[in-house]
Parts: C-alpha cells; sequence; structure tokens
C-alpha cells in the first residue's frame, strides 16, 4: 500500500516522513559491519579512519541518486533494464545483487551469534558445539521466517517503525561505548587526514616474497571491509524501491534528500563510533587475529570498564544483527522478483517466498561455515569484501538511469558522488579480485 506524502508540508512533518534511508541505514550497518569495522581498527589504529567519514558521503550521492530515479521514473530499475536491453538482463542484475544479499545474509547470522555470545560470557559459550550454534541460528531464521510470512498487509510500515527504534539503540549503545573507552579526541582528528598509515602502506608496498604478498592481499582486503560497512550499492540500489513502495513522487524529493541525509549520516556515525571504540580500547593490545568473534571485541571491552561495557556493546551487535536480518533478505527478496517480472511490493505472496529462500540460503552458508569450524571474524571480513565484485554492475544501472534525468532532478553533487562511487567500486572489485586469486594461488 502506497504512502503518498503532501507537497506542503512544513520542514517538521517532513521530517517526521523520513524512513527509507534509515532502513538502508539499518540493512547496511549489520553484524558483518560491526565485526569488519572493529577489526580493522584494532589492527590500524586510527590511520584508516578517513576511509568512514569518505564512503558514508559515496553513499549519500549514490543512495540520492537511486531515490531520484525511483521518485522521477515510472519504471522500477529492473524493469527499465529489461526494457532497454532484454528481461535476461534484468535477470542478471537481480543475480548479482542476489549473490550479494546472500554474503551479507551468511555474515549477519554468524554475527547473531556472536552477540548472542557476548551476552553469555566466555565461560558460557565455551562449551557450545558448531552444531548447537546451526541449530539455533535455524530456531531464529525460524521466527523471522513466521514473521514474513505471517505479516499484516502495512508490513512495510512496521518495518520503518522497528529499524527507526533499532537504530537508535545502536546510536546510544555504540556511543556510550565510544565515550568509555576514553579516545584520544587528537589521535581521532588526524585519522581522518587521508593517509594509509605507515603499517598499511608498508603491507601494500610490499609484494616481493610470499609472505609480503600476504600481507598486501589482507591490506586491500580490509581496506574494501572497511568501505563496505558503509558503502552499500545494494542497499542505494533497493532505496529506489523503497520510495515507489511509499508512493513518492517528484514532488517529493525534497523530502527524499532529507531522508537520505539524514539515514545515511547516522549510518556512517555509527560505524565511526565502532571503529573509534576499537582503535582506543583494543589497538596494540590484542591482536586483530586473536577477535575470533565479536564476542571476544565485547569481552576484550570487560577488563578496561567493567561488565557493563560487554554488556551495552553487545546490545548495539544484536540491534545491528536483527536490523539488517529481515530487511536484509527482504532486498534480495524484492529486487529479484521484480527481475523476473512477478509482483515485487513488499506484501506480495513472490515476495514473501523469496525472501523466505534467501533467509534459508543465509543460514545454509553460515551453517557450513559453523560446521566446518571457519574462524567467524575471518568469514565475515571475507564475505563483507566479496561483495564488493557484485557492486559494479549495480552503480552502472544507476548511473545509467541518472543520465536520462534533468539537472533540476539530479543536480551535479549527485551526479558527481555517483559517478566517484561507481568508480571506486570497480577499482576496489578489480582490487579485491586480484587479491583473492593471489591468496587462492597460495592455498593451492
Amino acid at each position: 500500500m502506497t504512502q503518498p506524502v503532501r507537497t506542503n508540508e512544513s520542514g517538521w512533518r517532513r521530517y517526521r516522513r523520513i524512513g527509507p534511508a534509515i532502513v538502508v541505514a539499518a540493512v547496511v550497518l549489520g553484524p558483518g559491519s560491526i565485526v569488519s569495522a572493529s577489526r580493522v581498527a584494532c589492527g590500524e589504529g586510527f590511520d584508516l579512519l578517513w576511509i568512514v567519514p569518505l564512503a558514508g558521503l559515496l553513499m549519500i550521492g549514490m543512495t540520492a541518486a537511486a531515490m531520484t530515479i525511483g521518485v522521477c521514473k515510472e519504471r522500477t530499475l529492473c524493469g527499465l533494464v529489461a526494457d532497454r536491453f532484454g528481461r535476461w538482463a534484468a535477470w542478471l542484475v537481480g543475480t548479482a545483487l542476489l549473490i550479494a544479499i546472500t554474503l551479507f545474509q551468511a555474515s549477519n547470522n554468524n554475527a547473531m551469534w556472536m552477540a548472542v555470545m557476548g551476552f553469555r560470557g566466555q565461560d558460557a559459550t565455551a562449551a557450545d558445539s558448531n552444531l548447537t550454534r546451526a541449530l539455533g541460528l535455524l530456531l531464529f531464521n525460524g521466527a523471522i521466517i513466521a514473521l514474513v510470512w505471517l505479516g499484516r498487509r502495512d508490513l512495510y510500515r512496521w518495518i520503518e517503525k522497528a529499524m527507526a527504534f533499532l537504530v537508535g539503540a545502536m546510536v546510544l549503545s555504540f556511543g556510550a561505548s565510544m565515550f568509555a573507552s576514553n579516545p584520544n579526541w587528537a589521535d581521532v582528528f588526524s585519522g581522518l587526514i587521508p593517509s594509509l598509515g605507515s603499517e598499511t602502506a608498508a603491507n601494500l608496498s610490499q609484494t616481493d616474497s610470499i609472505a609480503n604478498q600476504d600481507d598486501a592481499s589482507i591490506a586491500w582486503m580490509s581496506m574494501a571491509a572497511l568501505v563496505a560497512t558503509t558503502f552499500s550499492v545494494a542497499g542505494a540500489f533497493y532505496q529506489s524501491y523503497q520510495v515507489k513502495e511509499k508512493g513518492w513522487k517528484r514532488n517529493n524529493l525534497k523530502t527524499g534528500f532529507l531522508d537520505v541525509f539524514v539515514g545515511i549520516s547516522s549510518l556512517a556515525l555509527i560505524t565511526a563510533m565502532i571503529y573509534i571504540t576499537a582503535a582506543s580500547a583494543l589497538h596494540e593490545k590484542i591482536a586483530p587475529e586473536e577477535l575470533t568473534d565479536a564476542s571476544v571485541v565485547a569481552l576484550s571491552l570487560e577488563p578496561l570498564f567493567g561488565s557493563w561495557a560487554r554488556t551495552v556493546f553487545s546490545i548495539g551487535i544484536f540491534a545491528g544483527a536483527a536490523s539488517s536480518f529481515l530487511v536484509n533478505a527482504l532486498i534480495g527478496g524484492v529486487v529479484f522478483c521484480d527481475a523476473i517480472d512477478v509482483p515485487c511490493q513488499v506484501s506480495s505472496a513472490p515476495v514473501r517466498r523469496a525472501t523466505i529462500v534467501t533467509l534459508l540460503a543465509g543460514w545454509a552458508v553460515a551453517s557450513v561455515a559453523a560446521l566446518t569450524g571457519v574462524d567467524l571474524v575471518s568469514f565475515i571480513v571475507i564475505a563483507q569484501s566479496l561483495t564488493v565484485l557484485c557492486f559494479p554492475l549495480l552503480g552502472a544501472v544507476i548511473v545509467w538511469q541518472l543520465h536520462g534525468l534533468s539537472r533540476d532532478e539530479a543536480g551535479l553533487p549527485v551526479r558527481v558522488l555517483a559517478w566517484t562511487g561507481l568508480i571506486v567500486v570497480i577499482a576496489l572489485s578489480i582490487r579485491t579480485l586480484s587479491s583473492l586469486i593471489a591468496r587462492i594461488n597460495e592455498w593451492l
């Protein structure tokens, strides 16, 4: 059911209407992002903090571009691709996004268990078997599936309200953790100045041996994962579908831009708080490879600040997992249904079925990782960086349709940021693929 917005609303009423970009922020800022940002900050300190606001700026541009297309075009993005290139091309776009979504969902499953371990403490989780983890995640997915299947017709409106609450919970919990870590604010501001830092630069420049090549690959994948914590083209792509779900039109562009700015700024702010906490509390105190799961991040805060710190940080992890768990799968369901030319409204039966399949696929990948004993944090960082490989196609579709709009609809800043974002994800995809190939050759 669409929810048209009046065009003569006051500023305060328009502010109250925001929601789609909050949903995007909630789904992008999942547990995978929390773990990736924590591990990179633990290893690099404040040196790479500048990547977070840069990625946030690119995300604002790409999300604003997708929002503008959604309100100004009658057809959906996959529908526009099918009209121009044929249905096979729409299938390709939908499959690319579904791959990214499945990887995100697998990391969401693993990190949900990490949140549970953070609440329970190290002693309580020591006896947990990999099978227990897989079965526990199956029960949680079953509850989410029940919610999807039995959800009311106003499911989207309920999701918006729930995501706003969970984003607020993350701001409070991670904000409290950041101030408790007592960061050196001079170091924080220094980290906002773009640089690679001595350790990262050394790893990237020394590739004369297998060991150094491995260090360089890890450095590049860490940077790619950190970009993916905030700059998700898949999330931006979905923004065009959300504004159609709400019934927004050209006259609602001001509301749309306000929505994008507030939602994505919240995303970047929370990611930065997580990064600052880890850089302050964990850098040079614990090796990144010792962060075997997110509960270790929470538990590492306990000796410094007390048991409350572990609980507060775990609340943030749980809020991140809960916020992205359903909506992440829903994105895959909506866009894939549109790609195969069936009804793609959130409340439609095809979308619910596709969402359930995506939930089960994410659980299956996470369960295989659990049963084989794969290090969860390494799995999440790799999954986060692999999603970058799927982003160029989605970004290209957004930029392609952006150029069909007038300058009054999509101004120069949005166009420049969208193009820059596309170039960044292409470069990251090429470098990430090269690093993965190098590591696979080493393993072989």
